[in-house]
């Protein structure tokens, strides 16, 4: 059977349609966000079984441990933020998020698993005047950095996007 150009365009030079496939991601977007909100509720109960039944203290055998691995995280996410600001690389609104929320759960542990009196003090006093306010520094940046999606012209449509410093590079994500 011979068939003409109209019947296959991609003979003609036009390129061959693919699936939409923005059906299938969207119904199983909706999937995993109704399985995210259903275990964000059912993380209630746990909530209160845990403010039941844990002991008001514990021994923890790799508690330093604990803390470096935390710091640490905390140190890498500031370093990649930093680096990926100064590259003007949009992802830097990525790693901000991370570094905002591992910095606010340093600041809530330190002054949560504080001993009363001076550690106490001195955990209060760099949370109020350190962590809290990097967190928040870095979740405005989060915010502030995360790429727009806004309607684009058909004119600007195969137009790359750019960053800094990496001229001719097509960053935008394959669709």
């Amino acid at each position: 059977m011979i068939m003409t150009l109209t019947q296959r365009p991609e003979l003609a030079g036009e390129p061959a349609r693919t699936p939409d496939r923005r059906a299938d991601r969207s119904a199983g977007r909706q999937w995993l966000g109704r399985g995210l909100i259903a275990a964000g509720i059912g993380m209630i109960p746990w909530l209160v079984v845990l403010a039941i039944s844990l002991p008001a203290s514990a021994h923890a055998e790799h508690w330093s441990m604990a803390w470096v691995g935390l710091d640490g995280a905390e140190g890498l996410a500031l370093l990649a933020t930093g680096l990926l600001l100064i590259r003007r690389d949009d992802r830097c609104s990525l790693t901000a998020a991370v570094a905002a929320t591992l910095v606010l759960i340093d600041a809530w542990f330190d002054v949560t698993t504080a001993a009363p009196g001076a550690s106490e003090i001195t955990s209060l006093a760099l949370a109020a005047c350190v962590e809290v306010p990097v967190s928040l520094l870095c979740a405005a940046l989060a915010v502030r950095s995360f790429p727009r999606r806004g309607p684009r012209s058909p004119s600007d449509r195969h137009a790359p996007s750019r960053r800094a410093g990496q001229a001719g590079e097509d960053v935008r994500p394959a669709r």
